[in-house]
């Protein structure tokens, strides 16, 4: 793609976690970050300076010369925002992995999806080059632009439709927010037994490793796998006082044997 036609200018429209780590990946990969607007000062004005970059309390938009014009609020917003910015053919994408590319299309002509598959917290600074970040956009030219600016701060860039985004969305809350809340069970399980919780973290990494395998079923452990029916029940019946907890267990355990015995059938 020629020079002029690449994406050099970002305004950022947000300050929170997904802006701050965007923005900062751009500006330190050389992409000027030529504005931050975002409604509260305070958040604002700091991340426009770590990025050097000017600040506006203002959403219209329309009045800055740039190339791109990222949105990174909550899923809530990105309609209403994206209607305030004043835009006409500049191009507009979103950062979310849930609302539809289509949310946008009464803001601009050209608009499009950059999504960071990973979870954000502003005082953990970020890798982005092992984050894959999909995208969509309404034309073959601004697919390229995008793809061209996702290549810039990670080494995998995916074209991915929003039904599709949809789905690795649903499925992130699997893999990462329950198994997350998993491993908080597990916490509060052990305080009330006054064991450490870092007994079991060689465990988490070891099984968090098998995740760079193919067919990670095939690597599962435990009594529901075996068919250890007898385990089991006696786990069951140390849940017994502890309600949710013991249905949690209860269900995966079941779905474990049935995915087992399915894929026997095979």
């Amino acid at each position: 793609m020629p020079e002029h036609q690449k994406i050099q200018n970002v305004v950022v429209i947000g300050a929170g976690n997904m802006a701050t780590h965007l923005a900062l990946a751009l500006h330190h990969k050389g992409v000027n970050v030529i504005e931050v607007l975002n409604r509260t000062r305070q958040a604002g004005e700091k991340l426009a300076r770590r990025v050097k970059a000017g600040y506006n309390t203002g959403l219209n938009a329309a009045d800055f010369r740039a190339d791109l014009f990222l949105l990174a609020v909550s899923d809530s917003a990105i309609e209403e925002v994206a209607k305030s910015l004043h835009l006409k053919d500049q191009l507009l994408v979103h950062t979310s992995g849930s609302v539809d590319m289509a949310a946008l299309s009464g803001a601009s002509s050209n608009i499009g999806v950059f999504y960071p598959l990973q979870t954000f917290s502003k005082e953990k600074r970020i890798n982005f080059s092992n984050i894959p970040v999909c995208i969509e956009a309404n034309t073959r030219e601004n697919e390229e632009k995008l793809i061209q600016l996702a290549r810039l701060i990670s080494k995998k860039a995916q074209l991915l439709s929003s039904a599709q985004r949809k789905v690795l969305h649903m499925t992130a809350v699997f893999a990462g927010n329950f198994s997350s809340f998993m491993y908080t069970i597990a916490e509060d399980l052990l305080k009330k037994h006054g064991i450490p919780f870092s007994l079991l973290k060689p465990l988490i990494l070891q099984t968090a490793a098998t995740a760079k395998h193919e067919d990670i079923f095939s690597r599962q452990t435990g009594p529901a796998v075996r068919g250890d029916t007898r385990i089991m029940d006696e786990h069951l019946e140390m849940l017994a006082k502890h309600g949710v907890y013991m249905e949690i267990y209860d269900l995966i355990s079941k779905s474990i044997i049935k995915h087992k015995t399915r894929n026997d059938e095979l």
